[in-house]
C-alpha cells in the first residue's frame, strides 16, 4: 500500500497480482492487473532506421544481426517477493515493482493518477526489490545484481535504463533492502545487509551523492549485531539533511548532515590550499594553489582500508598535514616530510597510466591509530563527530551521550604512537550541531542545535558562552550549517551560514541571499543568489557590515564582481588573489577578485617586490600608473631597484607608455585605497613638475646609471612620453647610434628608429627632425616615411643653396614655427626687414619683435606704430597710445590719449608737438566738455583752470558739479565772489529740492518693500506649518510657496521644486558661466510683481539697492548741510539733516529684520547631503526645522546671504543744528 504525495489517492496491491486505486476515503476508483499484456502509452515506434538486422557486422557474420533477447533469470531467494510502489513527487504518476508471474524476475511498470498503463521497463536481468522515485527529476532507482558487480541502477519514466554506479561491496556479500531519495533529490539512501548467516550480521546504510556525472559516497554507517539490526530508515519530511533510523530492538538514532567543504586553513604561501572530498575509502587531494582540479578528477588519492566519514587538517604552520576519519572510528594521519617515499596509500590516475610528471609534493601515510577512552555508549555509528586538529598531537572530537537527556561530550585526545586516548572530557549542556577553530586564539565556537554559541578553551577545558566586545552573547537565529572564526575590526567573530542563505556575523544578520562564503588574508568573501562575489574588508567595523553588504556600490569600487549563476565558493587561496569557484555542473573555475589583486599588489609594493606587483598588474590588466601613485616618494626613491627588478626592455616600456597625469588611488582605484578627490595631493605642486615629466627623468637617470646601451629603447621611451614629447633628443639618440653602432652591440639605429617610428607619427618625426636643421637626420627619417623622394629631396636641395640664417627661417616658416622664423630672420639684417615686418603682421609677433631690436633702431619704432594701429583698431586706445609713443608717433598718441580720456597724457603729448597757447586752449575746452559730459567736474575744472586759462568756467563747472568747497576756494582765489549770488545760491537750493524729493520717493519705497517682506515670509510659515500638519504630503505644486534660504525666510521648508528642478537644472546650464552672468541670469528671474515665485528674493534686493545708495550720500550731504548753513540757510541744513538722518535710522533699525541672523541656529538645522538620514529628516520636519542641500548656502547671492555694510565712521552731521 502506497498513498499520493497530497494524501488524495493510496494504491493497494492484492495476492492476485492486481492494483486497486482508491480515494482517501477508500472508495475504489479501479482495479487493474498487475502485468500488463501491452508495454503502455509510451512504447516507442520502430520504424527501421538503425535496426540490428539491417547493419554491416563485419567478420561477425550474419549471425551477429540478429537481436538476442537478454536472458532473465529468476529474482533472488532472498527476495520477499512483495510488490513495492513509488510516487513521482507531483502525484501524476507512480511506479510498481513486481514478480512477473512468467519469467519469475522482477519488472516496473509506470502508472498515471488515472489509472492508465504508460511504460513498462525493458527486460534487465537481476533486479531486485528496492524502489525509489527521485522527487525532482524523473529517475526511478533500483538495485540490480550483475555476475561480477553489484549496482544501483536508474530507470526513466518511459521504462528505459540511465545509468548505475557500483556498490563497494563484492558480488554475493549483501542484499540491497531499500533505496530512499531525500526531500531535495540530492542524497540516496542505501540500506544493505549482509546475506551470509553469520551470528553477528552487519547493516549498512550509505550516502551518496552525484556531481559532474559522478557518484560519491559521502557518508557510511555501519549497524552490527542483532542489536543494531536496521528495521527501518526515513528521510525527514522537513529537513532534507536528516534521517531517522530505527532498529528492531527499538533503538532510534537520529542524523543531520550539511554540505562543507574541507581544506586547509594556512595563511601563508607555504599552504598548498589543500581540498578534500569523500569518495568511499578514498580521499581525493587536489593542491588548488599549483592546480585547478575538478572533482571527480584530482591530484592524487589517499587510499584508506575503510570507508571516509571525515577529514580534517592540521593548524598551521603544518596546514597541510591531514587526518583522516574512518567508519570504524579509526583516524589515518598523513603528513607532507621531505625526501619521503610515496607508498601505496597515495594513488595518482591518469588517462593511459601513471607515466608523467608530478607537479606536486605528496603526502605519506604517518599511522592509523585507533581512539582509546571512550565510554560503553559511543558503540553505534558514527558516534565520534566534529573532529578538529588543534595541535600538532591534540585533537578536538564530540560524542553524543545516551545515558541520560541526549546531549554532546567534547573529547581532548592525544595522538600517541599507535593509538589516539582521550586526555579530558567537557560536558555540553545541550547537542553540538557545529564547531569552527581559530588557530590564533585558539579557541573553539561550539554551536549548539538552538543556534547558542560557546566558547571551549582546549587547555583549560573552559566552556562558556562567547560574548562580543560590547558583552552580548552570541546566539544565531537559526542553526547554521557552516561556520568560521576571523578577526574583523580588530574584534574575533563568529561567522555563520544557514540553508536558507541567511548569514550572521555574531549576531548580526549581514545577508539574507548570501550561498557561501570564505575568508581571505584581508576580506570575508561572499557569493550571493544575485550571482556576485562580494569582497567585505577584515578592517571594516562589525556595525558597518550590513549596510556593504547591501545596496549599490561606488562607481569604482572594486569589491564586487559578477559570477556565474549558482556558482560557490571552494577555497581562497591564502597569500594569492585565486579564488576558486565551484559551478552547480560540477565544474570549477578560478576568479581573481580586483579587491584581491590590488590588495597583493599593494602588498609587494610595501615590501619593494616591484617585479611581483608588475607581473600581477600586467597579467590583470591593472594601470601602471599604480606603481608610482602607490608611494610616490618610495617609488623616485628606489627607482633603480624598479629598473633592475623588471629589467625586461619592453616591460619597462610598457610601464613608461602607461603614464598618465592622474592618480589612479583617487581616480580608478578610490575604494582599495580608501581616499577621495579632496584627500588628493595639492595640484599647484605638480603643475611646477608633473607627474609624468618627474618619472621619465627619474627613470632615464637610472637606466643610464645602470646601462644606457642596453636600455636604449626605454631611454628614448622616456623622451617620447613626456608632456611636451622631447623629438628632437630621441633623434639625436638616434644619429648618435649610426655614429657609433659598431661600438654599441645591443640595438641599431634602424631598430631604434624603426621603434621609435612606432611610438611617432612618421609626418611628425619629419618635421621634428627637420626642425634640428640636419639634414642627414632628415634623409634617415624621410627613408622610413612615405613620402616620396620627389617631393623632399628637391626641397633640400634648395635649402641647401640659402644663407645659414635665412635657411632656418625658410625652415621655422614651413614648420609653422613663427617665432622662431622670427629670431631668425631678424638676424639676417636689414635688406629682409620689409619680409620680417610682414611676418610680423601677418603672424602678430609685434611683442616679440620689440625684444629682438633695440629701441632707439628705426625698426624698433616702425613695429611699435604698426602694432599701434592694431591696438587702435581694437579701439584698446590706452595700449595702443603707448605703444605710439614706444614708436615717436605722437600725433597718433594725442589722438589715442583723447579717445581713452587721458587729459594728463594728452597735455604731455601737446607738449611734445609744441602746442601753441591758442590749440592748447582749444584742447583744453575739448577735454573740459567732454569730461563734464562723464561727471568727472573736478577733473573739468582743473583742465579749464590749468591748460585753458579760464577761470570762471572753470568756477562754473564746480559749482554745477556740487563741489561747493572747492567752487568757493576758487572763487576767493580768483576774487570772483559775485558768483555767490549769481549762480551758487541757486543751485545750491536747487540741490537741496532734488535731494529732498529723492529722499521722500526712496523712504516710500523702503518702508513699502519691507512691509510687503514680512506679508511675504508670514504667508510661507502658514503654510509651512499647514504642510507639517498634513504629515508633509501634500501637492508639489504648493510646494514653491516655500523659500529655500534661511537668511530670507529664517524657518522654512525648502522648495522642492525650486531644488529639485530650478537649482539642478538652471546652474547646470550656467556651470560654465561666469559670476558676473550667473548673478544676471538670477536676478531676472527675481521679479517685484507679488505672488510671484522670488519675490523675497526681489524685495531683499530692491531694499539693498536703496540701502546702497542712501548710505553713499553721507559724504555729499555732508558737503550740502555745510554750505546751507554758511550761506545762511539754516532752516533747509536743518530740514534734510533731520530728513537723512531719521532715514539712516530706519534703516539701521530694519538690516536685522530684512536680514535674519542665521548663526543662532545654524547649527539646529539640518543640512541634505551624503550623512543625513531619513531619520534625521523626519526630525527636522516635525520640529519644524529648516532642510536644505549641503551646497545651496554657497550658491546664494550675497545680495540675498549678506547684508550691506554701513558707512557708520563717516561723519557728516553739524551738531550746531541739533536741537
Amino acid at each position: 500500500m502506497s498513498w499520493s504525495p497530497e494524501q488524495e489517492l493510496v494504491i493497494l496491491t492484492t495476492g492476485a497480482e492486481t492494483l486497486i486505486m482508491m480515494t482517501r476515503e477508500f472508495d475504489p476508483i479501479i482495479e487493474l492487473s498487475l502485468h500488463p499484456d501491452k508495454s503502455g502509452e509510451a512504447e516507442f515506434v520502430q520504424v527501421g532506421w538503425g535496426k540490428k538486422e539491417t547493419q554491416f557486422h563485419g567478420s561477425a557474420g550474419k549471425q551477429a544481426a540478429y537481436v538476442k533477447p537478454e536472458e532473465v533469470k529468476p529474482a533472488m531467494t532472498w527476495d520477499d517477493r512483495v510488490p513495492r510502489i513509488t510516487w513521482k513527487a507531483d502525484g501524476q504518476y507512480f511506479a510498481i515493482s513486481s514478480i512477473h508471474p512468467n519469467t519469475g524476475a522482477r519488472k516496473m511498470c509506470v502508472w498515471t493518477r488515472e489509472g492508465v498503463h504508460h511504460s513498462t521497463s525493458e527486460n534487465v536481468d537481476g533486479i531486485e526489490q528496492s524502489l525509489s522515485w527521485r522527487p525532482s527529476g524523473s529517475l526511478i532507482a533500483t538495485s540490480q545484481r550483475r555476475p561480477n558487480k553489484h549496482d544501483i541502477a536508474f530507470f526513466e519514466r518511459n521504462g528505459l535504463r540511465h545509468g548505475e554506479f557500483t556498490l563497494p561491496f563484492s558480488v554475493s556479500q549483501v542484499k540491497v533492502k531499500e533505496v530512499y531519495w531525500n526531500n531535495d533529490s540530492t542524497i540516496l539512501a542505501v540500506w544493505c545487509e549482509d546475506l551470509s548467516e553469520d551470528s553477528n550480521p552487519k547493516s549498512y546504510v550509505q550516502l551518496w551523492t552525484t556531481g559532474n556525472y559522478h557518484w560519491y559516497l559521502k557518508q557510511s554507517l555501519h549497524f552490527e549485531g542483532l542489536e543494531q539490526s536496521i528495521g527501518a530508515i526515513l528521510w525527514d519530511p522537513e529537513q532534507e539533511y536528516k534521517l531517522h533510523v530505527i532498529c528492531k530492538n527499538g533503538g532510534y538514532f537520529q542524523y543531520t548532515w550539511a554540505w562543507t567543504t574541507t581544506y586547509s586553513m594556512g595563511r601563508c604561501s607555504e599552504d598548498q590550499a589543500l581540498v578534500a572530498v569523500i569518495d568511499g575509502a578514498s580521499v581525493l587531494m587536489t593542491p588548488m594553489r599549483h592546480m585547478v582540479v575538478p572533482p571527480p578528477m584530482s591530484a592524487y588519492q589517499l587510499q584508506l582500508p575503510a570507508a571516509v566519514n571525515q577529514v580534517m587538517f592540521a593548524p598551521p604552520p603544518q596546514s597541510n598535514n591531514v587526518a583522516v576519519v574512518l567508519v570504524d572510528n579509526r583516524v589515518a594521519v598523513f603528513k607532507f616530510i621531505e625526501k619521503s617515499q610515496t607508498g601505496d596509500e597515495v594513488k595518482v590516475n591518469a588517462a593511459g597510466g601513471n607515466g608523467f610528471k608530478r607537479c606536486c609534493s605528496f603526502p605519506t601515510l604517518h599511522g592509523i591509530f585507533s581512539i582509546k577512552g571512550l565510554g560503553e555508549d559511543c558503540g553505534y555509528p558514527l558516534a565520534t563527530s566534529h573532529f578538529t586538529w588543534i595541535s600538532e598531537d591534540t585533537i578536538l572530537f564530540a560524542t553524543v551521550s545516551t545515558s541520560e537527556s541526549p546531549h554532546s561530550v567534547i573529547h581532548k585526545a592525544k595522538m600517541n604512537c599507535d593509538k589516539i586516548t582521550v586526555v579530558g572530557s567537557t560536558t555540553v549542556e545541550s547537542r553540538i550541531f557545529n564547531t569552527a577553530y581559530d588557530p590564533c586564539t585558539k579557541c573553539l565556537a561550539v554551536q549548539l542545535v538552538d543556534g547558542t554559541v560557546l566558547k571551549y578553551t582546549p587547555e583549560d577545558e573552559m566552556l562558556l558562552p562567547w560574548e562580543t566586545t560590547d558583552g552580548i552573547e552570541v546566539q544565531f537565529p537559526s542553526p547554521c550549517t557552516q561556520m568560521a572564526l576571523c578577526h574583523i575590526g580588530g574584534e574575533t567573530c563568529v561567522l555563520g551560514l544557514t540553508q536558507r542563505y541567511r548569514f550572521y556575523v555574531n549576531n548580526v544578520e549581514v545577508a539574507s541571499n548570501c550561498t557561501s562564503f570564505s575568508v581571505h588574508d584581508e576580506f570575508l568573501l561572499l557569493t550571493t543568489l544575485s550571482h556576485t562575489c562580494r569582497c567585505i574588508s577584515l578592517h571594516t567595523k562589525v556595525k558597518d557590515l550590513p549596510t556593504l553588504s547591501d545596496g549599490k556600490a561606488h562607481p569604482f569600487d572594486e569589491s564586487v564582481r559578477r559570477v556565474e549563476r549558482g556558482s560557490q565558493i571552494v577555497v581562497s587561496v591564502a597569500d594569492d588573489t585565486n579564488v576558486i569557484l565551484q559551478m552547480p555542473r560540477g565544474n570549477l573555475e578560478t576568479i581573481h577578485p580586483r579587491a584581491l589583486v590590488l590588495t597583493a599588489v599593494r602588498k609587494h609594493l610595501d615590501r619593494l617586490q616591484f617585479l611581483d606587483a608588475f607581473t600581477i598588474m600586467r597579467k590583470h590588466r591593472i594601470n601602471m600608473n599604480l606603481l608610482y601613485d602607490h608611494s610616490p616618494e618610495t617609488f623616485i626613491q628606489n627607482i633603480k631597484l624598479f629598473v633592475q627588478q623588471v629589467a625586461a626592455v619592453n616591460h619597462i616600456n610598457l610601464f613608461l607608455t602607461d603614464l598618465l597625469e592622474e592618480d589612479v588611488t583617487v581616480t580608478m582605484y578610490t575604494a582599495a585605497y580608501e581616499r577621495n578627490k579632496t584627500g588628493a595631493p595639492d595640484s599647484a605642486s605638480s603643475q611646477e613638475c608633473n607627474k609624468v615629466d618627474k618619472i621619465c627623468d627619474a627613470v632615464r637617470e637610472a637606466l643610464k646609471s645602470i646601462d644606457e646601451n642596453k636600455y636604449m629603447l626605454s631611454v628614448i621611451t622616456t623622451y617620447v612620453r613626456k608632456t611636451k614629447p622631447q623629438l628632437e633628443e630621441a633623434l639625436q639618440l638616434v644619429k648618435n647610434l649610426r655614429d657609433c653602432e659598431n661600438d654599441l652591440p645591443h640595438i641599431s639605429a634602424e631598430e631604434a628608429l624603426k621603434y621609435l617610428l612606432f611610438l611617432v607619427d612618421v609626418n611628425e618625426l619629419y618635421d621634428v627632425a627637420l626642425g634640428t636643421y640636419d639634414f642627414d637626420l632628415v634623409l634617415m627619417v624621410a627613408e622610413k616615411s612615405q613620402k616620396d623622394p620627389k617631393e623632399y629631396i628637391p626641397f633640400m636641395n634648395q635649402l641647401r643653396k640659402l644663407e645659414t640664417n635665412y635657411q632656418r627661417y625658410t625652415i621655422d616658416k614651413h614648420l609653422k614655427r613663427y617665432k622662431k622664423a622670427l629670431e631668425n630672420i631678424v638676424k639676417c639684417g636689414p635688406e629682409h626687414f620689409s619680409e620680417c615686418l610682414s611676418l610680423i603682421n601677418e603672424h602678430k609677433l609685434h611683442t616679440t619683435a620689440l625684444q629682438l631690436y633695440q629701441s632707439s633702431s628705426s625698426e624698433y619704432k616702425e613695429i611699435a606704430s604698426c602694432y599701434g594701429d592694431i591696438l587702435s583698431g581694437k579701439r584698446q586706445h590706452e595700449e595702443a597710445a603707448i605703444m605710439y609713443v614706444k614708436g615717436d608717433n605722437w600725433e597718433s598718441a594725442l589722438t589715442s590719449f583723447t579717445a581713452c580720456h587721458q587729459w594728463q597724457q594728452v597735455f604731455c603729448m601737446t607738449s611734445q608737438l609744441k602746442y601753441s597757447s591758442e590749440q592748447e586752449s582749444e584742447t583744453a575746452r575739448q577735454i573740459a566738455d567732454d569730461l563734464k559730459t562723464r561727471g568727472r567736474h573736478s577733473e573739468a575744472a582743473i583742465v579749464l583752470e590749468q591748460y585753458a586759462k579760464d577761470s570762471e568756467e572753470a568756477i562754473v563747472t564746480l559749482i554745477h558739479g556740487c563741489l561747493w568747497d572747492e567752487a568757493i576756494r576758487m572763487m576767493h582765489k580768483y576774487r570772483r565772489t559775485d558768483f555767490i549770488e549769481t549762480d551758487l545760491k541757486s543751485q545750491l537750493l536747487e540741490s537741496f529740492d532734488g535731494h529732498v524729493s529723492n529722499l521722500d520717493q526712496m523712504k516710500e519705497n523702503f518702508e513699502k518693500y519691507r512691509t510687503r517682506l514680512g506679508v511675504v515670509r508670514q504667508e510661507k510659515e502658514q503654510a509651512r506649518l499647514e504642510l507639517i500638519e498634513s504629515g508633509g504630503v501634500g501637492n508639489v505644486q504648493d510646494a514653491d510657496l516655500f523659500s529655500d534660504t534661511s537668511s530670507a525666510t529664517g524657518e522654512s521648508v525648502q522648495s522642492s521644486r525650486y531644488s529639485a528642478e530650478t537649482t539642478s537644472s538652471a546652474y547646470s546650464k550656467m556651470s560654465g558661466r561666469s559670476v558676473k552672468n550667473r548673478r544676471k541670469a538670477e536676478h531676472k528671474r527675481w521679479k517685484l510683481k507679488e505672488g510671484s515665485e522670488f519675490e523675497d528674493f526681489a524685495l531683499i534686493s530692491a531694499l539693498a539697492k536703496i540701502i546702497k545708495y542712501v548710505d553713499g550720500l553721507r559724504e555729499e550731504m555732508r558737503s550740502l548741510v555745510r554750505a546751507l548753513v554758511m550761506f545762511h540757510y539754516d532752516r533747509q541744513a536743518e530740514q534734510i539733516q533731520k530728513q537723512f538722518d531719521s532715514f539712516l535710522t530706519l534703516i539701521d533699525k530694519s538690516i536685522p529684520q530684512i536680514w535674519l541672523d542665521e548663526e543662532s541656529d545654524q547649527e539646529f538645522r539640518p543640512v541634505l547631503g551624503p550623512n543625513t538620514t531619513a531619520n534625521t529628516i523626519a526630525l527636522a520636519m516635525q520640529q519644524g526645522r529648516t532642510i536644505q542641500s549641503s551646497d545651496r548656502e554657497e550658491k546664494l547671492d550675497p545680495v540675498i546671504k549678506f547684508a550691506p555694510v554701513l558707512q557708520k565712521e563717516v561723519k557728516w552731521k553739524l551738531y550746531a543744528l541739533e536741537t
